[in-house]
């Protein structure tokens, strides 16, 4: 299924500008479609395409993992309503940015990469090429063998040593 294909078969009648999300004094998201609709407690936010499509295509769910309402894009939503999903998706998400790369050791079948991030110095094991993602926007996902995420948004940012590694090492 492609990107465009998300909202085929769906009720686009409630505009998400109508659509509001907020917390309870007990600290759970709640989710109403449309002004006189009921709300639906417990929901949570999901990015659909988390990789590629950053922005766009924000599932919000039930507590049965149902979809409830989809953002095409988060420029849709309503102010107070978009700042909450913005801060429920960076809860969610640890992402630090590689700003340089010191190092890549691949004598052994699991590579090792010393690297500096706006989080500070790290050393990752990265398992195969196929944990190297170049997406289409120009940024550069990598999955260590731990299971966290790193990104390079800009190789064109970095210095000449470290875009040279780098570019040695994408599959």
């Amino acid at each position: 299924m492609s990107h465009t294909d998300l909202s085929a078969g769906r009720d686009n009648s409630i505009e998400a500008s109508h659509v509001r999300l907020w917390r309870d004094q007990r600290g759970k998201l709640l989710l109403r479609c449309g002004e006189n609709a009921e709300p639906v407690d417990d929901v949570r936010v999901a990015r659909c395409f988390p990789w590629s499509l950053d922005g766009r295509y924000i599932s919000i769910r039930n507590k049965d993992d149902e979809e409830l309402y989809l953002f095409r894009t988060l420029d849709q939503a309503e102010p107070k309503t978009r700042e909450l999903i913005e801060r429920e998706l960076a809860m969610q998400e640890f992402v630090p940015r590689i700003t340089a790369v010191e190092n890549i050791d691949d004598r052994y079948e699991v590579t090792a990469w010393k690297v500096r991030t706006d989080r500070g110095p790290i050393e990752l094991q990265i398992k195969s090429t196929d944990d190297i993602q170049l997406l289409d926007d120009g940024r550069i996902v990598i999955k260590d063998y731990a299971g966290g995420k790193f990104e390079v948004r800009d190789i064109e940012a970095l210095d000449s040593h470290s875009r040279q590694l780098i570019e040695d090492h994408l599959g």
